[in-house]
């Protein structure tokens, strides 16, 4: 049954809100790297739930840990601590490598960057206001993130933004030295590998002078970790592999299976500048969520996730690469923008549906794959076989078309 005809899907576009567009597929159970919609037609996930299910779908040990939770205790707000959101914080110190810090959950990688922003400024004090962010980058959709997102065309409907962000290309290290010259920088926000832009690594030579420059100038360094952290690029969080510091890294996405988590970490000193009632989330580090995640990185940590990630993404731009139609890869891990020879890329996503295959396009001529860690190589086989299938077709109505 095509997805116009769907009840699921009709229901959706009846009942929500059109801000995601009409939903592609109902699916309504999952297992590993395969999803099964609502006639039982199985598809091969390739995106993760964009980069979300690491450990694939309906993993047995994070199902387990909700499960129970959800049986013991699922909420007292952050009036009281809870047995696991230490545990969870003590992980996620201990896989940063940063030192002592301390750590804020909300709900979502959006909420996360809002907090590193407020905390930012907060430490900054009333002198040091700007944030100094990146073309091409994304940190979410609410205000503060949507304003430090380096996106035009997901800022203009909602304009004014709030004041206080300028955007740097990537690379200008020049301009970003300028800028930190002024005194007034609180903080240099950036991802290591934008994924919203289309699988874009940043250049290391401008991470490298960012820590530089924002040590030596009085401001803090951001990394967002969301899409690119707990191992899918190769190393636990992809910062790691220039041996930097950063004063604050954000996360969500694959802290907790899908669970709705999101993180802040800053070094203890930052920290500090939070006082009490400076800023909160009803729901954020509640037992629920934090039983989640607990359980997510644990199997995380067994599985080895970064090896993991890097032998598996070596298999997978080599069978990607192997594809007619294909121009390129790029990336790392198992977080790939593969680039497309024609500007067919809405065209592929939605022949690879069709073929039983989860991809996501960005942009007209490039194509992310984040499969979650536990694929195996007979599927990484099968998705290439599926994307050389999907791509021929694009081509072949596209010329029709011509």
């Amino acid at each position: 049954m095509s997805a116009s005809e769907s009840g699921l899907v009709e229901a959706s576009k009846r009942y929500l809100m059109n801000n995601y567009g009409p939903p592609l597929a109902a699916f309504v159970s999952g297992s590993g790297c395969v999803l099964v919609d609502e006639d039982g037609r199985e598809v091969l996930d390739f995106l993760s739930g964009i980069a979300v299910c690491s450990l694939g779908h309906c993993h047995p040990a994070v199902t387990a840990a909700i499960s129970e939770q959800a049986g013991r205790l699922v909420h007292t707000s952050n009036f009281f601590a809870n047995e696991h959101a230490p545990d969870v914080a003590r992980r996620i110190e201990e896989l940063l490598g940063l030192g002592e810090g301390r750590v804020f959950f909300g709900n979502s990688g959006a909420e996360a960057n809002e907090a590193a922003i407020k905390l930012a400024r907060r430490f900054g004090g009333e002198k040091r206001r700007r944030i100094l962010a990146l073309e091409g980058g994304f940190h979410g959709r609410t205000m503060g993130a949507l304003s430090a997102t380096g996106q035009p065309s997901k800022q203009r409907p909602f304009e004014p933004l709030v004041p206080g962000f300028a955007h740097l290309r990537p690379g200008d290290i020049g301009a970003l030295e300028a800028e930190i010259a002024k005194g007034d920088v609180a903080a240099v926000m950036l991802e290591m590998v934008q994924g919203e832009a289309g699988v874009v690594p940043v250049p290391d030579e401008f991470v490298l002078a960012a820590r530089e420059l924002t040590a030596a100038g009085g401001a803090l360094l951001i990394v967002d970790e969301v899409q690119t952290g707990f191992g899918r690029t190769g190393q636990w969080f992809a910062f790691q592999r220039l041996g930097i510091v950063p004063d604050m890294v954000t996360l969500a996405k694959a802290i907790a299976s899908g669970f709705p988590v999101g993180a802040l970490f800053a070094r203890a000193e930052v920290a500090a500048a939070f006082q009490p009632g400076d800023h909160g989330t009803t729901y954020g580090g509640q037992a629920l969520a934090m039983a989640a995640a607990k359980a997510t990185i644990d199997a995380l940590i067994e599985l080895d996730a970064p090896s993991t990630a890097r032998a598996k993404g070596e298999r997978l731009r080599a069978a990607v690469e192997r594809v007619p139609g294909v121009a390129g890869v790029r990336g790392s891990g198992l977080l790939l923008g593969v680039m497309l020879e024609q500007p067919l890329a809405r065209e592929t996503q939605a022949a690879a549906l069709d073929e039983g295959l989860i991809i996501n396009a960005i942009g007209d001529s490039v194509v992310r794959l984040a499969p979650p860690l536990v694929v195996s190589d007979q599927e990484i086989e099968l998705a290439a076989s599926m994307l050389g299938r999907a791509l021929a077709r694009a081509r072949i109505a596209s010329e029709g078309e011509a």
